[in-house]
């Protein structure tokens, strides 16, 4: 007994949202970035690292009562992992050489 199977294909329209289109540019070719970017990318980490940015970020996460993160660290104990952590974790963005723990999946 042969059994067909119907797929369907859901339409999405890759206009401005940001999203790759998955018929664009398959492959993996490397185009040169733009004259500027990395001063453009690093500007843009510097913006991201200043302290009164990072109290911001701070405060909306406290606001959105914010829970542990994989590493258990939670939003009351943040600021003091910080103080000893933050020079060398802002270093590494800044540089580019940061690596973010995994992320662990969770099932809804």
């Amino acid at each position: 007994m042969v059994v067909e199977r119907k797929t369907r294909q859901l339409a999405f329209d890759y206009g401005e949202a940001g999203e790759a289109c998955p018929n664009r540019g398959e492959g993996h070719q490397t185009t040169a970035a733009p004259p500027g970017a990395g001063t453009l990318a690093q500007g843009l980490m510097q913006a991201v690292v200043e302290p009164r940015n990072m109290r911001q970020a701070l405060k909306r996460v406290r606001a959105n009562k914010g829970s542990a993160g994989v590493d258990g660290v939670t939003v009351d104990e943040l600021p003091a992992y910080l103080k000893e952590h933050w020079p060398a974790i802002r270093a590494q963005l800044l540089e580019g050489s940061y690596i973010p723990q995994p992320i662990r999946r969770v099932e809804i």
